[in-house]
């Protein structure tokens, strides 16, 4: 039961740090975040984080193969679409800036937040299909449940994080974007690399 418990702690920490990650740009990025929407970020990605195992378990390994086929580039392109459009804002920002003008800023965004969980959580599909084993004897309900809250604690702290970085860098939020931006792609990155097994995460 020790054993169990140990590896659910540590493979709900591994599958939150893709998200924790991107909770923190958000933090850093999105301006007027009030602690109610950075608990809403952190509800969306423990939710995914844990629904997308589950799914895999419930289907078990009959459709599990067409899907270890495209999640990770799925991800990579919703990451990259995202990350993209935030490394374009920010150039533009940048630019209007030296021109003294201003652009709207930012906000938080429901679409935003549900294509962010969607992207970082995609890839955990296969982890549903020896889920159950790997944590036996407790039920895989229970460890989808901890992995959720692991994933909501540690998105509500990147959350708060993020914003208290962007407080200390305020007057250059285009950097923090731009930033933000390259972090999302190399996070797709990563997902397509450990996939196709060229880097041993």
């Amino acid at each position: 039961m020790g054993t169990a418990v140990v590896t659910l702690i540590l493979l709900g920490l591994s599958l939150a740090m893709d998200a924790f990650t991107v909770s923190v740009v958000d933090g850093l990025t999105l301006r007027n975040l009030t602690r109610k929407r950075v608990v809403i970020i952190a509800l969306f990605f423990g939710l995914f984080q844990g629904l997308f195992p589950l799914v895999g378990h419930l289907i078990g390994s009959t459709f599990m193969g067409y899907i270890e086929d495209y999640d990770h580039w799925i991800a990579l392109g919703l990451l990259t679409l995202i990350g993209g459009k935030m490394i374009y804002d920010g150039i533009k920002e940048a630019i209007e800036k030296k021109k003294g003008e201003t652009l709207e800023e930012k906000d938080f965004s429901y679409r935003l937040v549900f294509f962010q969980a969607v992207a970082t959580a995609i890839d955990a599909f296969a982890v549903g299909i020896t889920l159950q084993s790997s944590i036996t004897p407790i039920s895989v309900y229970i460890g989808v449940a901890v992995i959720i809250v692991i994933t909501f604690l540690l998105c509500l702290c990147g959350g708060f994080l993020g914003s208290k970085i962007a407080n200390l860098i305020h007057g250059h939020m285009e950097i923090a974007t731009i930033f933000g931006g390259v972090v999302l792609v190399l996070i797709g990155v990563k997902i397509v690399f450990s996939h196709l097994s060229y880097i041993p995460f």
